[in-house]
């Protein structure tokens, strides 16, 4: 009784391997073309070269007289200064018209550190860009904390000036009390007694003219006041009239550590030849062996040699020995 066998759905190591080998031309030609036509892209490719700039920033709001306690935020500052790359304003500052193009600016603002980074065709244009990027962002940062400094201390001589006017009006009263208060009256105990009872100075309470007294030191507490408060007007005056005086300031909040200065970098950023041809071998690769496996999955199948088919059934030629000629066999599914 004849067993009728199917023919096994796996397929084999070794059938991958002649598959690839029909398709060598495709597999290893795409590759190769991509990668030559990448590598050839990246020699005539103009190159960029980037030049990286890392700054520290640190801001100190303490000082003598609490005048720049009010200032901006660093990382307020920072960011402000990362938010100028779309405006016209920074770029007027580069003289380009389109600073993102060849410029970064990112702050990270756990360790404080402003990153500016700049590009050109050159190393030397890539420096010179670098250095230009770090003078405007330190030009911005010191402009900001000096306009704040400034009305700062604007308001802090609008605030001194009104205690003086404060002070000098206390003063002309005391002046015309202490005009009509008796040089000496008789020392009452009683009065001295309660006096000191409600917290007054026993000095003053136990004088001969305890009024008297209260009002003296009160005029002389208001003199020693108005000086203090004429002496830092005066002070704020002139830093008003001086910028130099408050850059003095600005610099003491402000500290600025250029890590890792502007440089002549030694390789370009982009293109990076050997980078790009690996990837572009890879990719074509991957792209040959899923093209010859599409292609010989679309070919229409081939009978082996010594098969042909009769009717939509494939039959295979058996020759025969006593003959030259040929004999049809049964199908090649079913055995004899």
């Amino acid at each position: 009784m004849a067993n009728e066998t199917q023919p096994p759905d796996e397929v084999s190591l070794r059938d991958i391997y002649l598959m690839l080998k029909r398709r060598v031309r495709l597999v290893l030609g795409l590759p190769l073309g991509l990668g030559l036509a990448v590598l050839a892209f990246s020699l005539l490719w103009p190159k960029t070269y980037t030049s990286q700039v890392v700054v520290s920033l640190s801001l100190s709001n303490q000082s003598s007289q609490g005048l720049l306690n009010n200032l901006p935020s660093l990382p307020g500052l920072a960011q402000g200064f990362v938010d100028l790359q779309q405006t016209r304003l920074l770029a007027e500052q580069l003289g380009i018209d389109d600073p993102s193009r060849y410029y970064r600016a990112r702050f990270d603002e756990k360790r404080g550190l402003l990153f500016l980074t700049a590009q050109g065709r050159t190393p030397q244009e890539a420096k010179e860009r670098a250095e230009r990027i770090l003078r405007v962002a330190r030009n911005y940062l010191e402009q900001t904390l000096l306009e704040g400094a400034r009305a700062n201390l604007q308001a802090a001589l609008t605030q001194f000036r009104f205690d003086l006017k404060t002070a000098q009006d206390g003063l002309k009263g005391i002046q015309a009390q202490l005009a009509q208060a008796p040089d000496r009256v008789n020392a009452d105990p009683s009065l001295a007694a309660a006096l000191e009872a409600r917290g007054n100075d026993p000095q003053t309470a136990r004088s001969a003219t305890p009024a008297y007294t209260s009002l003296s030191l009160d005029e002389s507490r208001l003199r020693s006041q108005t000086a203090q408060l004429e002496a830092r007007i005066a002070v704020l005056s002139e830093l008003l009239k001086n910028p130099t005086s408050i850059n003095q300031l600005i610099s003491q909040a402000l500290l600025v550590q250029v890590l890792v200065p502007p440089a002549e970098p030694l390789r370009p950023s982009f293109p990076r030849p050997v980078l790009f041809t690996a990837a572009a071998v890879v990719l074509g690769l991957i792209l040959g062996v899923m093209g010859a496996l599409v292609a010989e999955a679309i070919q229409p199948p081939t009978s082996p040699p010594g098969v042909q088919e009769v009717n939509g059934r494939r039959t295979q030629l058996i020759p025969v020995v006593s003959s030259p000629s040929y004999v049809k066999s049964e199908e090649t599914d079913s055995p004899r």
